[in-house]
């Protein structure tokens, strides 16, 4: 081999070489990348099916909790509305689709102290609105029978006593397990068609019962039975009039004292309204994307976003309360600058005094609504509500326990007011009063039972007093022999 042809022969090795080296290059860095392409794969697989998991796993957690707390299955459950929104809208914070952004909801009345604003709020299931007198029911007033067979019930009292005539009217619509049920398995009652009729309102006291009851019949308002729930509003919220130096049997200064600063243009309870009303929307958002849920999972998620914001919306109710009772002390409502005449008291009563004054205004309230009933033949029975502020043999366990702040603004007015109250019953008793004292009905029951630091109960809470009064309905419908 000549010496140029062996030059030629290395160019061409060196080339071939070097293509070959390339190509074995491409083809590992394909090798390579096919690799990391399936080592990827691999991993994202493995992620998709943990995340799987992951979902399935919560969704199964988030479904036992659903069932621990409603004790039915979530994907099986019917369509109505939540309990949280139920319950905000029996206390009065209405949130309905129908508000658009109304936030101040009571009207002064120069009868009854204060009433929701007619025509705010309804309830399409259950036909409950805010009537012409500015009351939750299903009907206007005066409802006049349309026939004999109607058995017509009148609830009077505060907000526990709104909650039980409203819950009985909405369970009735939904043909749930309720009060009217349980009143049907009173004999005389059973073939009756009864009628649930809310005169009840949140904060009312003696003597608004009485002046209601007295004034509704005057216009042609039939009843065939009366219930008064009350006791609780009586002690807590007349000790805030005391504290204030107003008339104790005036309506509550708590409630009917915003509205007066609102008709004397104080813009300070207005930002204080709209701060709690923006906080009202989002809950109402809240809501509506909770009841929108398909998932469990979705559901628990958003049941603790409410529960957040209705905490804040409770603590921002509870500083704007605060923030009145500020406020009143600051102003003069002796009605020498104000539009809404208010009867300033001297000076304040030491409590002893106080209470016994609240007291004796409720026993002869409450004696008068009897007697104005007697003498219609109208069957008239008053219940002293359960609270927690009043103690008993009742156990609370820790649950339980977070609705009882022993600070609350309502608790001095209950531990010292209930006692003054209860020791009035036998006098009404004598007097002929079918009076109630149901302060112990929670003692034997082991489940929470309140909902609220106030005075509200849960539905287990509802039960018990529903089923407490109408077998007390029962024993004197059958003492009396009342057809």
């Amino acid at each position: 081999m000549s010496l140029l042809q062996f030059k030629l022969f290395f160019i061409g090795y060196q080339k071939i070489k070097s293509q070959l080296g390339k190509k074995i290059g491409k083809a590992m860095k394909k090798i390579k990348n096919l690799k990391l392409i399936q080592g990827i794969k691999t991993v994202l697989s493995l992620a998709s099916i943990n995340l799987i998991l992951a979902f399935i796993g919560l969704e199964v957690v988030s479904l036992a909790f659903y069932y621990s707390q409603e004790k039915q299955l979530f994907y099986t459950k019917k369509k109505t509305i939540s309990q949280v929104r139920e319950e905000l809208e029996k206390t009065g914070a209405r949130l309905g689709k129908d508000i658009n952004d109304e936030s101040i909801l009571e009207r002064l009345h120069p009868f009854f102290g204060y009433v929701l604003k007619p025509g705010i709020f309804t309830q399409e299931e259950s036909g409950i609105k805010v009537n012409n007198y500015g009351l939750l029911s299903k009907y206007d007033y005066p409802f006049i029978k349309s026939n004999r067979n109607q058995f017509v019930i009148g609830i009077f009292g505060g907000s526990v006593a709104g909650d039980l005539a409203v819950n009985s009217v909405f369970n009735q619509a939904m043909e749930n397990e309720g009060f009217v049920k349980y009143l049907k398995q009173v004999p005389k009652l059973k073939n009756k068609e009864i009628i649930i009729l809310s005169f009840a309102s949140g904060g009312y006291k003696q003597p608004q019962q009485l002046l209601m009851l007295s004034y509704f019949i005057s216009i042609g308002q039939e009843f065939d039975l009366v219930i008064n729930i009350d006791g609780f509003n009586e002690v807590a919220l007349s000790h805030h009039n005391n504290q204030q130096g107003i008339e104790l049997s005036f309506p509550s200064i708590q409630h009917i004292l915003p509205l007066t600063q609102l008709a004397n243009g104080d813009l300070s309870v207005m930002v204080a309204i709209v701060k709690i009303s923006e906080l009202k929307n989002n809950l109402s958002t809240s809501i509506n994307k909770l009841e929108s849920c398909k998932l469990a999972l979705c559901y628990s998620w958003r049941s603790l976003q409410v529960k957040g914001l209705v905490d804040r919306y409770q603590t921002e109710l509870i500083k704007y309360d605060e923030q009145i009772a500020r406020n009143s002390s600051k102003i003069k409502i002796d009605g020498s600058n104000s539009l809404v005449y208010l009867n300033k008291m001297s000076e304040v009563l030491e409590d002893k005094a106080a209470f016994e004054k609240v007291t004796e205004n409720w026993y002869k309230s409450s004696l008068t609504m009897s007697q104005i009933l007697a003498q219609r033949d109208i069957l008239y029975l008053h219940f002293i509500q359960p609270n927690q502020y009043y103690s008993t043999e009742r156990v609370y366990s820790p649950e339980e326990k977070i609705f009882i702040i022993e600070d609350h603004s309502y608790a001095v007015g209950v531990r010292k007011g209930y006692p003054v109250l209860l020791s009035k019953i036998n006098r009404l008793r004598e007097a002929k009063v079918n009076i109630f004292n149901t302060v112990k009905i929670f003692d034997g029951e082991k489940e929470i039972v309140y909902r609220d630091a106030c005075c509200h109960y849960n539905m287990i809470g509802q039960r018990i007093l529903e089923k407490y009064i109408a077998n007390s309905i029962k024993t004197i419908m059958d003492k009396k022999d009342i057809n």
